[in-house]
């Protein structure tokens, strides 16, 4: 088994060096799934109980996926001035995660009349964690195969992070855990002890994987904090089997070799992944003037808008009220915008004591204190704000969770400084690239919804003793 999980590894770091995103996602939905039931096959269990448990876990996975994917991915716009909120974190770094366990352990628990002894529990309660894992991974990683089977856009870091998390961690640590539910559920002492004591140490282990999900942390951080968790929960499910079982040297069983079934499995569940990823795939959008040639930007006159005025009155700044796609919510020192139509996202509108800095250091501060992976796409020239002479940046980012929908987060910061006094407008919200029937009109870098409607609130910023506009 353990030449096998190798194997799996060594083909996804593979094709992330290559870049070769298809194939690769492909294989990490599949390669340790595809072990354990190899494993499983070996060691005489009925093929047709096999899939019975396989299929359950697939449609539990198939189903929690398409229900908290999105709401995770809409929470990936974190707010630059305020970082992580308690909401987020309870909902998207605690609830989603754990719930998702207990929904992946309930095949486990449920069928704990058909288990007699912890080993046969160990195999179905991994198996079924691990389709459980395989099919939310296929379908929050499904968008990313209509960008093309390889990528030159993301680094080589990202896709080995995304490989050795979607691919290794998640799904080792997820047939961990089942393991230890299930042989807990075919425990000869204290059955209902164990099953509960498992259950409640899956859900410390997913409390903690999400909590630092949710954190803005690097992605060296979370590839190291995955594996260890993963590493533990092996440990836990190892001590689970010994102590629940009647013969104290009880250990993982070990089958027949798996390796040239998991190594056929690999291939065609890449090379299918990479077929899809062609078909879906969209063409190149070209441009023809006429008639794409675009329009002069049309928007409602900023006067209308009603006025923040900071607490210690050193800026204002105009922001959309009530009855627009916009949410405002006044904080002392500016307006935050949730974007509740169209792509969503998040806009802010701020200030902050320069402190000596340049616009160009705060705006990279401020990515990087809650993006820390995010690269810049391209520099805006000749940013402004207020009319004040500044510096603007577009950046990338790709969130590392395996609980929400693969997105590409699209972030716009601009500062101006005066009289020491950073004002800054941000905008984050999903990649979405400009084409002749989106955006507008005509070819732009933007590729952010939010970036066609923020220019008019950027231009109303004003400090303290400006003049009326």
């Amino acid at each position: 088994m353990w030449v096998a999980l190798l194997f799996v590894l060594g083909v996804l770091v593979a094709l992330a060096v290559l870049r070769w995103q298809a194939p690769m996602i492909g294989a990490a939905a599949v390669g340790v799934p595809l072990v354990l039931a190899s494993d499983l096959r070996g060691s005489g269990r009925s093929a047709r109980t096999v899939a019975v448990v396989a299929v359950i876990g697939a449609l539990l996975g198939l189903a929690w996926a398409l229900i908290t994917g999105d709401i995770v991915a809409r929470s990936y716009d974190v707010a630059l001035a305020s970082g992580i909120t308690v909401d987020h974190t309870i909902r998207d770094g605690l609830a989603i995660s754990v719930g998702g366990a207990l929904v992946m352990l309930a095949p486990a628990v449920f069928a704990y009349r058909s288990i007699r002894d912890p080993l046969t529990g160990l195999m179905f309660g991994a198996l079924g964690a691990a389709s459980f894992t395989a099919v939310t991974t296929l379908t929050r990683l499904a968008p990313q195969l209509a960008t093309g089977v390889s990528t030159g856009e993301r680094s080589v870091a990202g896709l080995l992070a995304e490989a050795v998390i979607q691919g290794v961690a998640v799904p080792v640590m997820a047939a961990a855990v089942g393991a230890m539910v299930g042989a807990a559920v075919g425990s000869h002492r204290r059955r209902a002890v164990a099953v509960v004591a498992s259950v409640l140490v899956g859900v410390v282990f997913y409390g903690c994987l999400g909590l630092v999900e949710a954190a803005p942390l690097p992605q060296g951080v979370q590839v190291s904090v995955h594996l260890g968790l993963a590493a533990l929960a092996v440990l836990a499910m190892r001590t689970v089997l010994r102590a629940g079982s009647a013969d104290r040297s009880a250990d993982v069983p070990r089958g027949a070799s798996v390796l040239l079934p998991v190594g056929v499995g690999v291939v065609i569940a890449a090379a299918v992944a990479s077929a899809v990823s062609l078909v879906v795939t969209p063409e190149i959008p070209n441009y023809r003037c006429p008639p794409d040639c675009g329009q002069p930007p049309l928007g409602t006159p900023v006067a209308i808008n009603p006025r923040f005025t900071a607490a210690d009155g050193s800026f204002s700044v105009s922001y959309p009220g009530p009855g627009t796609a916009y949410r405002a919510t006044l904080n002392p020192d500016g307006v935050t915008l949730d974007f509740v139509a169209g792509d969503t996202g998040t806009v802010e509108l701020f200030g902050e004591p320069a402190n000596g800095r340049t616009p160009r250091a705060i705006a990279e501060e401020l990515i990087a204190r809650s993006y820390p992976d995010a690269t810049v796409d391209y520099e805006i020239p000749n940013a402004a704000v207020g009319y004040q002479p500044g510096y603007g940046v577009f950046a990338d980012d790709y969130p590392q969770d395996s609980t929400g929908t693969y997105t590409r987060l699209r972030i716009m910061v601009m500062v101006a400084i005066k009289n020491d006094l950073a004002l800054v407008a941000a905008a984050i919200g999903p990649y979405h690239e400009f084409s002749p029937s989106f955006g507008i009109g005509h070819p732009s870098g933007a590729n952010l919804q939010l970036a066609m409607d923020v220019g008019k609130y950027v231009n109303s910023f004003s400090w303290r003793g400006d003049p009326p506009r």
